[in-house]
């Protein structure tokens, strides 16, 4: 029996590897995660992806946790430099699914959750892939992250209206036992949405979640079931970062303590103290596009936690 044994299990492999391998590369935004696994999917699809192009921990849901050994690093670092230059979606997954600790964190799901892992992978894959028309860089602006964070820019001309089909959000929708149980405030609770429709909280991860806030955004997030696809709403040029609108009291009342480009540029926000200080401070003015909250849909929620850690002087 034993040998029988065997073969069994060497051709379940098989067959996992094969389903693992057979994917689109603009994934489907439907998927049976709970917050906890999609927590979990998201910081190994980060650490995996992210984490080896940025050379830094980005933003984490279970930041204390280490997802790879310290030999494994080094070669995924060089997994990712092999896919920006070849773009081959099926190689780079391969290596990642032959690393032990990305065995043994497959080991504990079910195939049709192995697949859902797979899925976000690719998400993550598409932000490095040429046929994407953004990327990502690191981003030194705001406190909050201890200026090392991240941000989304375009690569090639967007028109406003355009659909970024390569990006998008990942939600799990959060009960209050689930909000107990898995946010940790000033640690991780940096995307958690809320649904004016839904009337809930919900968990939003997966790309879009490194989309920086500004007050004259460049694009908007549209529901999609289980995900949320990024609309532009104005140009944008090869450079321009993928910004959207938190909300109008998100960082402070009327975002007091906001440190986007555009406050910046307005002396608005945090950058209002140091405009009314300046003794050469200018009286031109800027047309902007106003953003109504009441035409969002969905916004990052406001938490006391958030808001005492955008209150950090740069």
């Amino acid at each position: 029996m034993k040998p029988s044994n065997v073969q069994r299990n060497a051709e379940d492999e098989d067959f996992t590897d094969a389903a693992l391998l057979s994917f689109r590369e603009i994934p489907s935004g439907d998927h049976s995660l709970t917050p906890q696994e999609l927590c979990s999917f998201d910081d190994m699809a980060t650490t995996l992806v992210v984490d080896s192009v940025l050379n830094f921990q980005t933003h984490k849901m279970h930041p204390r946790k280490r997802y790879l050994k310290q030999d494994e690093r080094l070669l995924t670092i060089n997994v990712m430099r092999q896919f920006r230059e070849s773009n081959n979606f099926a190689q780079a997954l391969l290596q990642f699914f032959s690393l032990r600790s990305v065995k043994e964190f497959l080991s504990r799901l079910s195939l049709q959750k192995q697949i859902e892992f797979r899925d976000h992978v690719v998400r993550f894959l598409n932000v490095f892939s040429s046929k994407a028309g953004f990327t990502m860089d690191i981003c030194s602006r705001y406190a909050a992250e201890q200026n090392m964070g991240a941000k989304l820019i375009a690569t090639r001309y967007w028109q406003r209206g355009d659909k970024i089909e390569r990006l998008c959000g990942v939600i799990s929708e959060l009960d209050d036992q689930e909000e107990e149980q898995i946010l940790r405030p000033g640690l991780n609770d940096f995307s958690v949405m809320y649904s004016m429709r839904k009337k809930c909280a919900q968990l939003w991860l997966g790309p879009g979640a490194y989309i920086n806030h500004d007050c004259r955004p460049s694009c908007r997030f549209v529901p999609n079931g289980h995900t949320a696809y990024i609309q532009v709403s104005r140009e944008l040029r090869p450079g321009d970062e993928i910004t959207c609108f938190y909300g109008e009291d998100f960082f402070g009342e009327g975002n007091e303590k906001c440190e986007c480009v555009t406050c910046e540029r307005r002396g608005k926000g945090v950058f209002a103290s140091r405009e009314e200080n300046s003794d050469n401070a200018s009286g031109s003015s800027v047309e902007v596009e106003e953003v109504s909250s009441s035409q969002q849909k969905y916004g990052l929620r406001e938490t006391d936690s958030r808001l005492c850690r955008a209150s950090v002087t740069r």
